[in-house]
């Protein structure tokens, strides 16, 4: 099993959002959208250095409130709040400020905060994953896919659909398919400084289920994650 050394979490909020405008700040299930990853973060008891990397003083603002839990409110250089700016280049500059106050961090763990479903559990199974793989190799996390892969392809301008499987089977004859749902992303920071880049050359995966993947992307997906947030927290009530 490797050792992670010290470990950088990293949420990086830009302010801008087209599909869905300021959906960082959105209230969700009466919170923030952001406040559930930091809170995700902070319920996997890590030991780590929590850093928002934001562009907006909003987002930055609500990040503040959790500095006595440790949670870092940095603001980015304008250059990295462009649409054009690489994840990548955004969790570069987070390293270099950590190494410039004095830390010497070995593992990044990167948390999108429009995973809100994304939870400590799913946190923490990624970093078991990269740790038994020797912390070498970047750990993303997956879900099984609705339906096949066979069953995707594209319509032409005459309405033709191209490129699906014509076969008669079942989706459950099909081989189990994995797609990244975006929530944890666990990176080896030298790797990361030398190749500028997130993904290894072998990437591992850590399975999560479906109903934790859920990323918001436009109002639908809000919605949905919206309405399982309420129920979850509905469900943690009756148990107590």
């Amino acid at each position: 099993m490797g050792d992670t050394g010290e470990i950088l979490v990293v949420i990086p909020a830009r302010g801008g959002s087209k599909r869905l405008p300021r959906k960082n700040v959105l209230p969700l299930a009466g919170k923030p959208l952001i406040c559930w990853t930091i809170e995700a973060a902070l319920e996997a008891k890590l030991k780590a250095r929590i850093m928002v990397t934001s562009d907006d003083e909003e987002i930055l603002a609500i990040a503040q409130q959790y500095q006595s839990q440790g949670v870092i409110a940095y603001k980015r250089p304008d250059e990295l709040a462009t649409d054009t700016a690489s994840t990548a280049d955004v969790l570069i500059d987070a390293v270099k400020v950590e190494q410039a106050a004095g830390h010497g961090p070995k593992t990044l763990v990167l948390l999108q905060p429009t995973s809100p479903l994304r939870n400590a559990e799913d946190i923490l199974a990624a970093l078991e994953i990269y740790r038994d793989g020797g912390c070498e190799d970047t750990v993303v996390t997956v879900c099984e896919v609705d339906h096949p892969t066979a069953w995707v392809g594209s319509v032409t301008s005459d309405s033709l659909l191209i490129g699906v499987s014509a076969t008669s089977k079942r989706s459950h004859d099909y081989e189990k398919e994995y797609r990244l749902n975006g929530a944890v992303y666990i990176v080896n920071i030298a790797a990361l400084l030398g190749d500028e880049k997130i993904f290894s050359s072998q990437t591992l995966a850590s399975k999560m289920p479906r109903s934790r993947s859920l990323d918001v992307d436009d109002h639908l997906d809000y919605q949905i994650c919206g309405a399982l947030l309420a129920d979850r927290h509905k469900q943690e009530s009756l148990d107590a």
